[in-house]
């Protein structure tokens, strides 16, 4: 298990219900948020906890382009911020969205910036 990613509560609320309850599907996951408070003053990622709800510092929030499956157990989503957004930004935490709108999942991270002229591409693994 990493320290600095967690599947939040509410989405084991959620996998709880729809594995005991077939009127609860499990909302799928339908976007990526980044966010720049995922660090401490010193530039270390700060441990999520599984009962937050939200990012620290929400910045954007993209649509997910593709999902894929590494491992069995294991779902890969990726979004790409087109060049022309965020340029600037600095970007140290993510959350992957379901399509409820209820953060399943947080990730931080060291601190990346975004270039202006220049997309990114992020992928996000969840891991079952």
């Amino acid at each position: 298990m990493n320290e600095n990613s967690v599947i939040t509560r509410t989405r084991r609320i959620k996998f709880c219900q729809a594995s005991s309850d077939a009127t609860k599907p499990l909302p799928i996951i339908t976007h990526i948020a980044f966010g720049s408070g995922g660090v401490n003053l010193s530039g270390e990622p700060i441990a999520p906890s599984e009962a937050q709800t939200a990012l620290n510092t929400e910045i954007a929030r993209y649509p997910v382009d593709s999902v894929t499956y590494p491992e069995e157990t294991t779902a890969r989503y990726a979004v790409t911020i087109p060049k022309d957004d965020l340029a600037g930004e600095i970007i140290n935490e993510a959350a992957l969205v379901d399509s409820e709108g209820d953060v399943a999942a947080i990730k931080t991270m060291y601190s990346k910036q975004k270039d202006a002229g220049v997309s990114f591409t992020f992928e996000f693994d969840d891991e079952f």
